[in-house]
C-alpha cells in the first residue's frame, strides 16, 4: 500500500510538470513580459549595474536568478523553471498536508485530491499563475510553509515552529513582500482566536515586530528616499488602488479555478464550520478564504485594496481552495457511503471521482481572449537579437513586444518597451510614420544606434542583417 501511495504522488507530480510545461511545447522562450523584466534585472545585478529604485523591490528574486545565470543561460533554461517549481511546491504542500491531516483516517485521500485541485489552478497573463516563473509563484511554497509553522507553532506551543515562520517571512520581504503583507490580517485574527495558546508564546510572538521594522529598513535602502518621506510613500505603496496593474479588468472567478472546484470548496467549508474538531484542526483553512473574500469585496466597493493588490488577492484566494475542494469531495463520498451498500458505493465512487477530475481539468486551457498567452519573440527574432551581440552595447529601436527581450538576449538597451521602460509613444510614432525625416529626427534625439524592423526600410541607414523577415539597420549615430 505504501508503494502504491508513492506511485500515485509521482504520477500527480508528472502530470503537474506536463501541465505547467505544456505552453512551452510551442514556445521555448519565457512566456510573459514580467519574466523578461526579471531576467533583465538579474543580469544587470550580476553585472553590478544595481541602482536603488522601487523597481528593485523584488531584488531577492533577482539574486536567485542571478545565481542560476552563473550556471546557465536564463533565456534557454527559463522554460523549465515553472515546471521545476510546481513540483517543489507540490512536494511542500504534500509535507504540510501530511502533517496537518495525520490525525484523520482520510488523510491520504485529502492529500491526493488537494494536490489534484492545486495543479488544476489555471494561469493567464493578467492574474498570472504557475505557467510563469515570477516572484508571485516563487513565493507560494514559502507561503504554505510560514502559515503552517506559524499556526502549528501556536497550536502546539512550539517555539521552533514560530521561529521558522518568522525566518521565512523575513526571507520573503525582499523576494515578494506582498506574499507576507496579504497574510497579516489573517495571522492577527488567527492569533486572537487562539489567544489562550498564543499567550504562552508571547515572548516569541513579540519578535514578529521585526517584520514591519525589516520591511521599513528594506524600503528605505531600496528607494533611498529621505527619512521625512519614507512613511508617507510607504503608506501610499500599501494602498493598492484600481489601475495598479498593466491590465485592469472585471475578472471572472473561473479564470483561475474550475466551477466544480468552487462548488466542492463550499461543500467542504460547511463541516469545518460546524464540527468542533474540524474547526480546531483547520481554523486557518476557514479564515484564509474568508479574509481574502473580504479584501476582494473591499476593493470592489472602494477601489482600494490594503496590503496587497486585488489581482494578487484573487490568486491567494484560489490557493486556499484546493484543500477545501478535496475535503468537500470526501464529505460527499462519505455521505453516499452511509446511504448505499458497499457494491453500489464502489461504482458510484469511481463515477463521481472520474466526473470531478474531468470537470476540473476540462477548462484548464480555456482563458478569456483578452488575457491569453502571447509570444514576445520567436526563434527567428531570437537569432536576430543574438546577432546584435557582435556589436558593443547601444540603444536600439525595436517593436515594443520584441523590445522586452532586447537586453536579456543581446545586451543592448531598447529605447522603450511595451510597459516597463522608456517612452513607448515615441516608438509607436516611429513605426507608424513612413516619413524618413521624422524617423531620423527621433533617432538623433534619442541617440539610437540600431533600428529593428519587420519590413525593409529606405531611410539611408546601413542594413546589417536581413533574415526571415527581420531587418537590422545601423544608423548615423553609430
Amino acid at each position: 500500500m505504501r508503494e502504491i501511495k508513492k506511485l500515485i504522488i509521482i504520477i500527480i507530480l508528472i502530470v503537474a510538470w506536463l501541465l505547467i510545461y505544456s505552453p512551452h511545447f510551442s514556445n521555448k522562450f519565457p512566456l510573459h513580459i514580467d519574466e523578461y523584466q526579471h531576467i533583465s534585472s538579474a543580469i544587470k545585478l550580476s553585472q553590478n549595474q544595481f541602482s536603488p529604485s522601487f523597481s528593485n523591490i523584488e531584488i531577492g528574486f533577482h539574486i536567485f536568478l542571478a545565481i542560476i545565470a552563473q550556471c546557465a543561460n536564463l533565456i534557454h533554461i527559463y522554460q523549465y523553471l515553472p515546471a521545476i517549481w510546481i513540483v517543489i511546491t507540490c512536494l511542500t504542500l504534500c509535507y504540510i498536508l501530511n502533517q496537518k491531516t495525520k490525525e484523520l483516517p482520510e488523510s491520504f485521500f485529502i492529500t491526493i485530491f488537494t494536490l489534484i485541485f492545486f495543479i488544476s489552478i489555471k494561469s493567464n497573463v493578467n492574474l498570472l499563475g504557475f505557467w510563469f516563473f515570477v516572484p508571485l509563484t516563487f513565493a507560494v511554497p514559502f507561503i504554505f510553509l510560514y502559515l503552517h509553522f506559524f499556526t502549528q507553532g501556536i497550536k502546539q506551543e512550539k517555539t521552533s515552529y514560530l521561529l521558522y515562520a518568522l525566518a521565512i517571512m523575513l526571507l520573503l520581504l525582499p523576494i515578494h513582500a506582498i506574499a507576507v503583507l496579504f497574510a497579516i490580517p489573517l495571522l492577527i485574527i488567527y492569533t486572537y482566536l487562539e489567544k489562550e495558546r498564543a499567550k504562552n508564546q508571547i515572548k516569541i510572538l513579540v519578535l514578529f515586530i521585526l517584520i514591519p521594522l525589516a520591511g521599513l529598513l528594506f524600503f528605505k535602502i531600496i528607494t533611498q528616499l529621505p527619512l521625512d518621506q519614507i512613511f508617507s510613500q510607504l503608506f501610499k505603496a500599501l494602498l493598492f488602488k484600481k489601475g495598479w496593474g498593466v491590465l485592469e479588468i472585471n475578472n471572472s472567478p473561473f479564470e483561475l479555478y474550475s466551477p466544480v472546484g468552487y462548488l466542492l470548496a463550499i461543500v467542504g467549508i460547511v463541516p469545518l464550520l460546524s464540527n468542533k474538531k474540524y474547526k480546531e484542526l483547520f481554523l486557518l483553512d476557514i479564515l484564509w478564504p474568508i479574509m481574502l473574500l473580504i479584501s476582494i469585496i473591499i476593493f470592489k466597493l472602494t477601489g482600494i485594496s490594503p496590503f496587497s493588490p486585488y489581482q494578487r488577492n484573487f490568486f491567494y484566494l484560489v490557493l486556499a481552495l484546493p484543500f477545501l475542494s478535496a475535503f468537500g469531495l470526501y464529505q460527499i463520498l462519505a455521505y453516499i457511503k452511509n446511504k448505499t451498500n458497499q457494491k453500489n458505493y464502489k461504482i458510484i465512487k469511481i463515477g463521481i471521482i472520474t466526473a470531478v477530475i474531468l470537470l476540473t481539468f476540462v477548462s484548464y486551457y480555456s482563458t478569456p481572449q483578452q488575457v491569453r498567452l502571447y509570444k514576445t519573440i520567436d526563434q527567428s527574432e531570437y537569432e536576430t537579437l543574438i546577432f546584435l551581440k557582435n556589436y558593443p552595447p547601444a540603444t536600439i529601436i525595436a517593436p515594443l513586444q520584441i523590445a522586452h527581450a532586447v537586453f536579456p538576449v543581446s545586451g543592448h538597451q531598447a529605447l522603450a518597451t511595451y510597459y516597463f521602460d522608456g517612452n513607448r509613444e515615441v516608438v509607436e510614432k516611429f513605426y507608424q510614420t513612413t516619413d524618413c525625416k521624422l524617423k531620423n529626427r527621433i533617432i538623433k534625439d534619442t541617440n539610437t544606434s540600431f533600428v529593428y524592423t519587420k519590413n525593409p526600410q529606405n531611410c539611408s541607414w546601413k542594413e546589417i542583417y536581413n533574415k526571415d523577415g527581420n531587418y537590422i539597420y545601423l544608423t548615423a549615430n553609430r
